[in-house]
């Protein structure tokens, strides 16, 4: 196939050589098919198209990732805009031009900057990935006077976070467990005590996968600080959560012993502040 494309190439005009050079020049060895065949579909219309370096990357939660796109040729280009794709609209989430500089927008600006400050190719650069940064990506080039072109590339964040809280009333207590992930988690109890978990399932736009369980135990007193764990996991993580009730209720008895304690003994020193004053008042 590459014979086929470098043949068809040497038929062709300036412009193919051209947008050869600059791929060759902006992408590694492993872009440059990729990117050869799109050279061949566009570069005979003489029309100049955005290659983003990778059409999806894959990180894990809290490590870096770049995307990057180019213009297969020089233009006249007067500002560059990154914007993150939503269910209804197209958020910006960056721009930058000669004339301004760069613009990071909120929530974006302390974990996000532009690694790569230049017109006709962009890069930009997440420091600290979170699962909701999963998503597609469009690079935007504002040219003058012919107007924009755009490319797209996606993200992909794996991880996992999960959290447990539970509540205590008169007769039962109420333990719920969640978890968000990618790939998809799993959660599951150490132990029912006899009752029975009720779940629920969320798959977002992005990929990312929420779980929520819960559990409604009515022998409490059966439970003690380490008894009842929820287990989280997926392909690639694994949390273990305890649920510590005994632990707290202890802890907040013991403490309400204390200072019971110390409210009697400061009563117990002024009555007898008050009884050794009266018999100093009676004696003078």
């Amino acid at each position: 196939m590459l014979q086929l494309i470098l043949q068809a190439l040497t038929k062709k005009t300036q412009q193919w050589v051209e947008c050869v050079t600059e791929v060759k020049q902006i992408f590694s060895s492993k872009m440059v098919l990729r990117a050869l065949v799109l050279c061949l579909a566009y570069s005979g219309l003489g029309k100049p198209i955005v290659v983003p370096q990778a059409g999806h990357k894959k990180v894990r939660m809290g490590d870096s990732v770049t995307l990057s796109c180019a213009l297969t040729k020089p233009m006249e280009v007067l500002q560059v805009t990154w914007q993150k794709d939503s269910e209804e609209s197209h958020d910006n989430i960056a721009t930058y031009s000669e004339t301004n500089g760069f613009k990071i927008q909120k929530p974006y600006e302390d974990r996000l900057n532009f690694t790569t400050l230049e017109l006709n190719k962009t890069s930009i650069t997440f420091w600290d990935t979170r699962m909701d940064d999963s998503g597609c990506y469009k690079c935007l080039f504002n040219i003058f006077p012919s107007g924009p072109l755009s490319g797209n590339t996606c993200l992909s964040v794996f991880g996992l976070n999960a959290s447990v809280h539970h509540n205590i009333s008169e007769d039962h207590l109420i333990v719920i467990c969640n978890a968000n992930g990618l790939p998809e988690p799993t959660i599951t109890w150490n132990n029912l005590f006899n009752s029975t978990p009720t779940q629920k399932t969320v798959k977002h736009k992005n990929g990312i996968v929420s779980i929520t369980s819960k559990l409604k135990i009515y022998n409490i007193q059966s439970i003690s600080a380490q008894d009842l764990i929820c287990r989280v996991s997926n392909t690639n993580e694994t949390f273990e959560l305890p649920v510590k009730i005994k632990g707290e209720e202890g802890s907040s008895l013991l403490w309400l012993v204390v200072i019971v304690v110390l409210l009697a003994v400061i009563i117990v020193l002024i009555l007898i502040m008050l009884f050794w004053r009266k018999i100093l008042c009676k004696r003078t």
